[in-house]
């Protein structure tokens, strides 16, 4: 228990604040928004309404589900559903904790959870509640780091709260969903070598590169090249699609 609680404490510290430069950055920076666009729009453009994200942090996914609707988001952190709900009118927010969801049975279409397992000391508890309140037929996306990434690796050594993704690899998130009551589920592989990521940084790297339309063409040619060249079981991220039987 004691071991429980302080991995807890040290999510809880990294993230309990909300990052506004974060949210302006993966969806209003013209150099790296594109980039969280190519990842994600080609999964939640196929997400049914309603439709609820678990673990929505300051909101960078609700955003572009709000394009076509009213998502739900919850989050165990107060002040980031604050900076949600101001950033995203539309949305439906709520604190609430991953492991016991406020909603009833069946209340949803679609349930989307992103960057969120390897933060939870219990990820299984945390697919049993999302397929929970998912209707029959419904769809669960789940986004996850891949550990096995050099550059995934490399955030997992410099920041406390990623610790766990050195063992988070695609088998240990399909693993997360075994034995539940899911059918038709899907493994694909995204973003070989996300170098954007690191490069235009909003802290640390240089945004200002990814606007420059050279800058930009000569990162999204080393990516590709990173593509040809690592096999895609080590791609950065792992998405899994399944639907509620």
């Amino acid at each position: 228990m004691r071991a429980r609680d302080g991995f807890q404490a040290t999510q809880d510290r990294h993230f309990a604040r909300a990052d506004a430069a974060h949210y302006r950055w993966t969806t209003e920076d013209r150099g790296f928004a594109p980039v969280e666009d190519a990842l994600l729009l080609p999964w939640l453009d196929r997400l049914a309404f309603p439709c609820l994200e678990i673990g929505c942090g300051e909101g960078t996914n609700l955003a572009r589900l709000a394009r076509r609707g009213a998502p739900t988001g919850i989050d165990r952190h107060a002040e980031k559903i604050r900076f949600a709900a101001h950033a995203l009118p539309r949305a439906r927010l709520a604190v609430a904790d991953a492991l016991a969801l406020p909603f009833r049975e069946a209340s949803f279409e679609s349930v989307l959870i992103r960057d969120l397992l390897h933060h939870l000391a219990e990820p299984r508890r945390a697919t049993a509640e999302a397929v929970r309140v998912l209707r029959p037929g419904g769809t669960l996306l789940l986004l996850e780091p891949n550990g096995r990434n050099p550059l995934v690796a490399l955030q997992a050594r410099l920041v406390p709260a990623e610790r766990a993704l050195r063992a988070f690899t695609p088998s240990r998130a399909r693993a997360a969903l075994d034995g539940l009551p899911l059918a038709d589920v899907e493994l694909a592989m995204a973003q070989a070598l996300p170098l954007r990521r690191l490069v235009l940084h909003y802290r640390f790297g240089w945004p200002a590169l990814g606007r420059s339309r050279v800058g930009a063409a000569v990162l999204t040619r080393l990516e590709g090249l990173g593509g040809r060249l690592l096999p895609s079981d080590r791609w950065s991220y792992c998405v899994l699609r399944a639907r509620r039987s």
